[in-house]
């Protein structure tokens, strides 16, 4: 038997709850783990393949409704042959809409039976205002408890009882999904030159020159993890994305749990 914990997480905040969810199964199956971050380029261009008795925790944020473009072909190509698989989405304080949904059909349709699946809250990629600072003690409690129900479930070999909120055909790509947007601009007087941005960007948009190549999805993570702060969107979309966000979501959401 062998645990793997993957997930696809730019600003770290997925990579919370899927430890948080795979530290309960660690404890329990003290078996073999591989921790999998799909956020790395090279980790996508791998083929991924399980056995009846592995378990995988898979985690990825939630993307205008959906499932990250950049993953559906290392989804697609994985092969379940029987796995067991719990399946989480990460949203900022939105809504979800037909991602959680869609990761299920995805691992279903590779071969994984899936056990259990659950939707969290992280702060969102384009503003703090919006599930601020989210993931935060409250979820990760949340994450542990559902860690204990789900791995209940896969023990047993039961696959999901509880339909999961959302619609078959999916929510349409945003238009702005498949472009390029514009990456992050240098705020000069802050920057130090450390390059950590172009090190934590998934898709290597940025160039050792700080340089923008045209590749940009948005997903903030040089924003969220320059040690200065140097790095803010100047992107017209994203900014009137923010507006709607801090006047419509600020709320708080609470993680939701389909076994």
């Amino acid at each position: 038997m062998k645990l793997t914990l993957m997930y696809f997480s730019p600003t770290h905040t997925t990579k919370k709850i899927v430890s948080a969810v795979g530290k309960v199964f660690f404890e329990r199956l003290l078996c073999k783990t591989e921790i999998v971050d799909l956020t790395r380029a090279v980790a996508r261009m791998k083929e991924y393949v399980f056995s009846q008795e592995d378990v995988l925790i898979f985690g990825a944020p939630v993307y205008a409704g959906r499932v990250p473009l950049l993953l559906g072909d290392v989804l697609k190509n994985m092969k379940g042959n029987g796995a067991r698989a719990v399946v989480l989405s990460v949203y900022g304080n939105r809504d979800y809409d037909d991602a959680l949904l869609e990761t299920k059909d995805l691992f279903s349709a590779a071969g994984f039976q899936v056990c259990a699946a659950a939707a969290f809250i992280g702060e969102h990629s384009y503003t703090e205002k919006v599930g601020a600072r989210r993931p935060d003690r409250d979820d990760l409690v949340a994450a542990e408890s559902f860690g204990v129900i789900a791995y209940e479930k896969v023990s047993a070999g039961q696959e999901i009882q509880k339909s999961i909120r959302g619609n078959r055909p999916y929510k349409a790509l945003s238009p702005s999904m498949g472009e390029a947007k514009k990456a992050p601009v240098i705020v000069e007087e802050s920057c130090t030159g450390c390059k950590h941005c172009v090190e934590v960007c998934p898709v290597n948009n940025l160039a050792a020159d700080l340089s923008d190549t045209g590749k940009c999805i948005g997903c903030a993570a040089c924003v969220k993890l320059c040690p200065t702060k140097a790095r803010v969107f100047k992107d017209a979309h994203i900014d009137a994305v923010r507006q709607k966000l801090e006047a419509n979501c600020m709320e708080r959401k609470n993680p939701e749990f389909f076994i």
